[in-house]
């Protein structure tokens, strides 16, 4: 772990680590996607199909795993994602980054601690709605990018 000093007296002054060193930006799967939705748009469909083939599912959990009102953080493929459960039976997942400094929402897989419709960034609180993904409280004002999430008998899977 290292010491992160980039906050510069924005939150707390206790020292803050990074536990991942996963690259931030846009994957060559998510930029695919962007193309594929490009075409769609403007009507070359044979195109669009390809580069949404790129976009892979991944079985990320049971639905069993996800308590109502609660969300967990799981790395797939390299990538922390959060995925949430508002209401039963209905699973929502987002970007594990926060939006603020782009550390992951919780030190390791697992919990990400909730309190009503709001989930909060361990590092320096800022919180999101567990449906939406909009921030609901400082220092982050941009909301967390959705990931799609699908549900098939038991199993939780996202497509990136």
């Amino acid at each position: 772990m290292t010491e992160n000093k980039s906050c510069e007296g924005l939150c707390e002054s206790r020292p803050h680590t990074e536990i991942a060193d996963v690259p931030l930006g846009v994957s060559r799967r998510n930029a695919l996607k962007g193309v594929a939705a490009l075409f769609a748009a403007i009507g070359l469909s044979s195109a669009s199909s390809a580069a949404f083939a790129a976009a892979k599912t991944y079985k990320v959990c049971k639905t069993t795993d996800i308590k109502i009102g609660s969300a967990k953080i799981f790395a797939v493929n390299g990538l922390p994602v959060v995925i949430t459960q508002p209401k039963k039976g209905i699973f929502k997942a987002f970007n594990g980054y926060c939006t603020h400094q782009g550390a992951p929402l919780a030190a390791s897989v697992g919990a990400v601690a909730t309190q009503g419709t709001n989930m909060f960034c361990f590092q320096h609180g800022a919180s999101f709605n567990t449906t939406t993904g909009a921030a609901t409280g400082g220092p982050a004002n941009r909301p967390l990018p959705k990931i799609t999430a699908t549900v098939s008998g038991t199993q939780v899977s996202v497509t990136l």
